[in-house]
């Protein structure tokens, strides 16, 4: 195998996974409690509930936008499975366009072009860890009335 991205782990990083292992809570608990007050402080919102993985994120995501059966979703084919599953588990459609090849990442023009009036959302993925153009993906979709929904990518660690 030749790593894409590799993480950078050191030693805080595994004594903190150890103290959760070793206090028997393992997805609730202080820690995630801790964890969940923590990320919403910093991001600025309300509330921040804390899920199993990025799957779980982008289909609660998915959910709150109100994307429902027959919506039209635009992504990228250059992904994950989880990005198009996300879309089908809520009834919706998948709308796939190319990436830009200097950076692998959704063209924010083939999402202009591929917007219908049954889209309710762009879900963009960042791809081995290089931004997507925001910028230009919000404007895109406020322009017109859609919700974007953003993603990490990166292969499955082992």
């Amino acid at each position: 195998m030749i790593p894409i991205a590799r993480p950078t782990l050191g030693t805080a990083e595994a004594e903190a996974a150890a103290a959760v292992v070793l206090s028997g809570w393992l997805s609730q608990g202080a820690e995630v409690a801790g964890f969940e007050s923590e990320f919403a402080a910093r991001v600025g919102a309300p509330f921040a509930c804390a899920v199993a993985n990025c799957t779980v994120a982008l289909h609660l995501a998915l959910l709150a936008a109100g994307v429902g059966a027959d919506d039209e979703v635009v992504t990228v084919s250059h992904s994950f499975i989880a990005s198009a599953n996300v879309i089908r588990q809520c009834g919706a459609v998948p709308v796939f366009v190319d990436i830009d090849p200097a950076t692998f990442n959704i063209d924010p023009a083939a999402i202009e072009r591929a917007i219908t009036p049954r889209t309710k959302a762009i879900l963009c993925v960042h791809q081995i860890g290089m931004p997507c153009d925001l910028t230009r993906i919000l404007a895109v979709a406020r322009a017109h009335i859609v919700f974007a929904v953003s993603a990490p990518e990166g292969p499955p660690q082992t």
